[in-house]
């Protein structure tokens, strides 16, 4: 199934070829998990703090049994500081 990938900040290092600006369209396996598309692109899970599918929060304890379906954006964000 295909969904929509966005990567932000330093996490678009992990983007792979053919991804334009933060994004990238995915193949991925019916149901995938955040989890399991982070894997399959290399993103470590300690690197990816905000995690949004389809403009919703995934909690923490979602993100290892949260299916995705064919059209799913998930958006995903470093931990980020400042002042």
């Amino acid at each position: 199934m295909k969904i929509q990938l966005k990567l932000f900040a330093t996490l678009s290092a992990y983007l792979p070829p053919g991804a334009r600006q933060n994004a990238v369209e995915l193949d991925v396996p019916d149901g995938a998990t955040p989890h399991q598309v982070m894997d399959l692109c290399g993103v470590p899970r300690d690197q990816a703090h905000l995690i949004v599918l389809n403009g919703v929060f995934v909690l923490p304890h979602q993100r290892n049994s949260l299916g995705l379906a064919e059209g799913d954006t998930l958006a995903l964000w470093p931990p980020v500081a400042g002042g």
